[in-house]
């Protein structure tokens, strides 16, 4: 498995990712199999909500025992709103993680609540406090809007960022990598796959891993799944010129009949 460091934070993250959504569709003894199988297998980097069904709870079985062997990046959904809102779900998931502590926290924000969050008494507010007391390492913030990621990591009050990018919505790819190099804020894609409907996962995760990403969030909750994905992660070789062309035209026809939608034309999850 490559490793990459995650900014700022110093963190070595695993390229690859396990993303903790599809996990919620499978049985809890298939999905703790499946979260073992990715530990073993040498992620390291672990991303869940409790927004995202009982997700965190699956992962929380898995973190009874092995809990060292791995870093946890966790959504705090909802804590747009008020101190105490994020203060309550900050205790729920680290309570679902069987956790007392995790390596970052999320603001997941848009652009209108944005000031809300920042000011006092707003969400930021609950991650500093966190942070000082040693339950949070880290404080991120993941957006769909590209634009809105580029002002909010401005105020330097992020250490990594999560975004949608793929060879079909790499909005991010000029002006928002540029400014997170010259930040040294950590960069997690999400939406690699476009929620499976882009073909060719081995091309679509080696376009990521060619820019300025540090790692790559993927769902998956089948053992063959990780398996696949982490024989990518082990050898993430660049695009030959012939497979960049054959990504550009998929991407151009993705956009042109809208098979995907979503950001950046592709579907979100």
């Amino acid at each position: 498995m490559q490793y990459r460091i995650l900014g700022q934070t110093g963190l070595k993250v695993s390229i690859l990712g396990f993303g903790g959504i599809p996990i919620g569709r499978v049985d809890e003894k298939d999905a703790v199999a499946v979260v073992n199988h990715a530990l073993d297998m040498e992620i390291n980097f672990i991303h869940t909500s409790i927004t995202y069904g009982d997700s965190a709870y699956k992962i929380g079985k898995v973190m009874e025992e092995r809990r060292d062997e791995c870093l946890l990046a966790v959504k705090i959904g909802g804590s747009q709103r008020t101190k105490e809102e994020a203060e309550e779900r900050l205790k729920s998931t680290l309570e679902a993680l069987n956790t007392d502590h995790v390596e970052i926290a999320e603001l997941p924000i848009n652009v209108h609540d944005f000031p809300k969050a920042m000011r006092p008494g707003g969400a930021y507010e609950a991650f500093e406090e966190a942070k000082k007391e040693g339950i949070i390492d880290h404080i991120g913030i993941t957006s769909h809007d590209v634009d809105f990621l580029v002002e909010a990591i401005q105020t330097k009050a992020f250490s990594n960022l999560i975004t949608p990018f793929n060879y079909a919505a790499n909005s991010a790819k000029e002006e928002l990598l540029s400014l997170t190099s010259d930040l040294d804020i950590g960069v997690i894609a999400m939406k690699t796959l476009g929620k499976g409907g882009l073909t060719n996962p081995s091309q679509a995760l080696r376009y990521v891993w060619n820019h300025n990403i540090d790692t790559a969030i993927v769902g998956m909750n089948r053992l063959t799944e990780v398996e696949e994905n982490v024989a990518v992660a082990k050898n993430p070789r660049a695009l030959t010129e012939e497979e960049k062309e054959e990504l550009r035209e998929k991407a151009e026809d993705i956009v042109k009949t809208g098979r995907l939608s979503g950001s950046g034309s592709v579907a979100l999850r």
